[in-house]
């Protein structure tokens, strides 16, 4: 079997070289789609969410691009999360689990059944705000917005994505990071 595998340009830090667009619509339309791939590869392997990604729906898209614990379903109305057993920061902190506070949407409290902050990716933001492509240092201004509005390119997945975008490898910086449910280390880290 042939794999296809595409090897793009990239920074030193790592990042992705966001490719400057032909003038044509065939040219656009052929990078929007290698973007969609992008992006839905990123969705289901970094928990990447846009309104117009499949697998997010609308219950894990935020709109105020904020994904703080604080308008999370999976928190219990106080500060303890349902999924991870630790007392959240409700302004500034998320994981990956984020989803929408949604009355159809029945939550069970599982934080006893070993899910830990750390696998969790839990984070609480400097910023005191939350995350969100818009305060993700891996996130530039694009060179042209695509058919959608999307107004970012993100330089982890080779993609354009709208302000309110977040996924787990948010970059912004980080109070503390975890190992299992605790604090290991404190400082301005960034959340990958």
């Amino acid at each position: 079997m042939t794999e296809r595998i595409v090897y793009r340009p990239k920074l030193a830090n790592g990042l992705f070289v966001e490719p400057q667009l032909g003038s044509t619509n065939e040219a656009k339309a052929k990078r929007e789609m290698e973007e969609r791939l992008n992006r839905m590869n990123f969705a289901a392997h970094s928990h990447y969410e846009d309104p117009w990604t499949p697998r997010a729906g609308a219950v894990t898209f935020d709109e105020k691009g904020n994904y703080n614990c604080g308008r999370c379903n999976k928190q219990d109305g106080k500060d303890d999360c349902l999924i991870i057993p630790i007392d959240v920061d409700l302004k500034a902190g998320s994981c990956k689990h984020w989803e929408i506070k949604c009355a159809g949407d029945r939550e069970m409290d599982v934080s006893g059944i070993g899910h830990t902050a750390e696998q969790a990716m839990y984070g609480v933001a400097v910023n005191g705000k939350g995350f969100g492509c818009h305060r993700c240092p891996f996130s530039s201004r694009a060179h042209q917005l695509d058919s959608v509005g999307r107004d970012l390119y993100c330089g982890k997945g080779d993609f354009r994505v709208p302000w309110n975008a977040c996924c787990e490898l948010n970059g912004a910086k980080v109070v503390t990071e975890y190992e299992g449910n605790k604090p290991a280390k404190s400082g301005n880290y960034s959340a990958n």
